[in-house]
């Protein structure tokens, strides 16, 4: 092993992408990813800064269909399933504009509307917050539905974790539900119906990432 090897891999993945990132070499920022072992933390998150920054850099059209092409032979190249996909979901997450493969399940609007259905989700609250297709039967952009989904499930957990902090600890016992007062009993109610909400967009989102 070489010198420069060594050293590269005495470091973190994440610090090795964002240096070289930072200098706009993304041939070497690639061939980090490359040369190291794919795992869902640092490795990840030097994926993500590669993805990121290239995309952001106004790259002339030759050498950013270059990036692109390296990028998506890294995903390729991963083993696992999983770790594919929340790849091209962070891509998305940051409005990237880079195709790194079809490692989602494809959905049309009208299949998302069943799936939806199925975890007792009106469509419309859907609209408000992600952007769909006019025509039922035009494909969606799954990954930005996905993570536009997983971002909702987490706004009702915040809610349903700063409702919790607010209730008395008797108002989580059943034996004690008789004795509460009715403010007590309106937000303990507010609290489980957020825990729901962020619980069915949670489970659309899983159901459309692993093609349920």
């Amino acid at each position: 092993m070489d010198l420069e090897r060594m050293v590269m891999d005495y470091t973190r993945v994440s610090d090795d992408a964002a240096i070289l990132c930072r200098r706009r070499d993304f041939p070497r920022a690639v061939n980090v990813l490359q040369r190291r072992s794919p795992d869902r933390r640092r490795w990840r998150q030097a994926f993500r800064t590669v993805a990121v920054t290239a995309d952001r850099n106004a790259l002339d059209p030759k050498r950013r269909g270059w990036v692109e092409g390296a990028l998506r032979e890294v995903v390729s190249g991963v083993r696992d399933k999983g770790l594919q996909g929340e790849l091209v979901l962070d891509a998305a997450a940051y409005n990237t504009q880079l195709e790194l493969g079809e490692f989602i399940p494809r959905w049309t609007a009208r299949e998302l509307w069943r799936q939806a259905d199925a975890v007792a989700l009106p469509m419309e609250y859907l609209k408000q917050v992600t952007t769909l297709p006019t025509s039922i039967d035009a494909p969606i952009h799954a990954a930005r539905v996905i993570v536009d989904c997983r971002r909702t499930a987490d706004a009702h957990r915040a809610l349903a974790v700063e409702l919790t902090a607010a209730l008395d600890p008797r108002a989580l016992v059943d034996e004690y539900l008789p004795s509460l007062d009715r403010a007590t009993l309106s937000r303990l109610e507010a609290m489980r119906a957020q825990q729901d909400a962020a619980r069915r967009w949670r489970e659309l989102a899983q159901r459309l990432f692993r093609g349920q």
